[in-house]
């Protein structure tokens, strides 16, 4: 496997565009003349500044907005590499002919993101949290200590999710981690050991048992983060929530979003719980179910559904049999790269070993400034304006969807979340030819105005679970009202010309 930063000579302009802009610039064009191929390695951050003469803030910005976007991906304990993203590819070809060199050219990009609407952040008060946290840091913390998380950080967390989500735990269940990709890998380490144990056989065996099962349609690099697996399986998902499939392997992870589905927001019904709490109670087909507790601190009516884990708290087999993932980074700000897992007390040791095994990568000397954050109740007073400020949001995006997209799209009025699914009508998808997939046809055309849209189809990884349903995952918590707006006026010229020639 080459390394990408051999297929490149960076170049920074002191006059143009900030740096870390200059660089996705860069291997953006990359992609785009062949220089640099799908599956690539680029360099770590870190190298890359120190060959530029630049700080490593501005390489990670310009690596962390790229994989937010789709263009390079980011594998735990491997690096960072190319991922394949023809729109963008394709948005980018015409700037290649272009005689404005790409370190001056700047254009701004449009597109729905659930990111973080850092603009509200109250920077005030953290940067008071992190100077407090280290009036008198903790010698264990100077000593990288603390394995599984800083002990008033994993207090901290036990609270918060009593409080806001009502989980009942205790800080020897919480591990602290990196972000979700890495509480995935973490697990899968861990479930694997797990599943040796109980099958008591070779670790040839016991690793061959194991089935791993993703929501379809589902967040993409949910898919990838176990894509190395030999035995994967899709939950189809219904107006009750993900279904249990029929399956003879010895051992089954289940990776969901039970409380609000992603990308189609739907809730687990009561009924369709129980069924999966009785599957776990089962011993002759064993299943373990990875909670990801996808954005549900945003709920604008009504109260939050109660954590899966906390429904089967109270069964002997299945209390044992589900983890319960979290994040900051879509709370606080994407760069923290901070989240949590909540094992069963009688797994602990497992994760504590995985833990060992692969290494902690959640920072630790920014945990006690979370922690801080939390104690003093920023977190809180924060989380609250949020949450009033995406219901805005929210709002402001259902109106201009109805003034404008009303007779091409259906959607449903999200009752939390951070995005809008919108879907294309029967009558217009059967209306529309076109030998591309309908709602990839339309992103690309749209970007040659500079404007990124998520298709719904780009969720599924199988093609027949998504015929006939096509529209776009439109996130409202990053991008301004006048932003949105804008493209959705461009949705609406794109069917409007299209269905005049009709």
């Amino acid at each position: 496997m080459k390394h990408a930063i051999a297929s490149l000579r960076f170049s920074l302009d002191e006059s143009g565009a900030p740096y870390y802009q200059q660089l996705m610039r860069q291997i953006q064009q990359g992609v785009v003349s062949g220089e640099l191929s799908v599956g690539d390695k680029l360099p770590s951050s870190r190298f890359l500044a120190g060959s530029l003469g630049v700080s490593r803030s501005t390489t990670s910005r310009a690596y962390d907005q790229l994989i937010a976007e789709g263009i390079l991906t980011s594998e735990e304990k491997r690096g960072v590499f190319v991922a394949a993203l023809p729109m963008v590819s394709n948005r980018l070809k015409r700037m290649q002919g272009s005689s404005v060199p790409s370190t001056q050219k700047h254009l701004e990009t449009l597109a729905f993101d659930s990111g973080v609407d850092v603009s509200v952040f109250p920077t005030k008060e953290w940067a008071a949290s992190m100077r407090r946290s280290w009036l008198n840091p903790d010698l264990t913390v100077l000593q990288g200590g603390y394995v599984t998380g800083y002990p008033d950080l994993k207090e901290a967390i036990v609270d918060y999710l009593y409080r806001v989500r009502g989980l009942e735990c205790v800080a020897e269940q919480v591990i602290v981690t990196a972000g979700a990709r890495d509480s995935l890998l973490l697990l899968q380490h861990a479930i694997t050991l797990l599943a040796r144990s109980e099958t008591d056989s070779d670790d040839s065996v016991g690793a061959q048992t194991i089935k791993w099962w993703t929501e379809e349609p589902t967040y993409p690099p949910i898919r990838e983060a176990i894509r190395s697996h030999e035995q994967t399986g899709a939950l189809l998902i219904d107006e009750e929530g993900p279904c249990l499939p029929a399956s003879d392997t010895v051992s089954n992870v289940a990776v969901m979003t039970p409380n609000r589905q992603y990308p189609l927001g739907v809730s687990i019904s009561s009924v369709r719980r129980q069924r999966w709490i009785q599957a776990m109670q089962m011993t002759n087909a064993r299943w373990w179910l990875i909670e990801d507790d996808y954005d549900n601190e945003f709920v604008y009516q009504g109260r939050n559904n109660v954590p899966f884990m906390q429904t089967v708290s109270v069964h002997d087999q299945a209390k044992d049999r589900v983890f319960f993932v979290g994040s900051f980074s879509k709370v606080l700000f994407r760069g923290l790269r901070l989240g949590f897992i909540v094992a069963p007390v009688v797994h602990v040791p497992v994760l504590q070993q995985s833990q060992r095994e692969l290494g902690s990568s959640a920072s630790l000397p920014i945990q006690p400034a979370v922690a801080d954050f939390m104690l003093q109740g920023h977190f809180d007073r924060h989380l609250n304006r949020m949450r009033r400020h995406y219901r805005l949001k929210r709002d402001a995006l259902l109106i201009s969807l109805e003034a404008h997209l009303a007779r091409w799209f259906d959607w449903k009025k999200p009752r939390g979340g951070m995005h809008v699914l919108i879907e294309i009508k029967p009558e217009f998808v059967s209306l529309i030819r076109t030998e591309a997939v309908l709602d990839q046809r339309i992103a690309h055309d749209i970007a040659k105005n500079d404007i990124l849209l998520s298709t719904l189809s780009e969720h599924f990884a199988h093609k027949q679970y998504h015929d006939g349903r096509f529209g776009f995952v439109l996130g409202f918590s990053g991008p301004s009202e006048e932003k949105m707006k804008k493209i959705i006026i461009a949705l609406e010229k794109w069917f409007t010309e299209i269905l005049d020639n009709v």
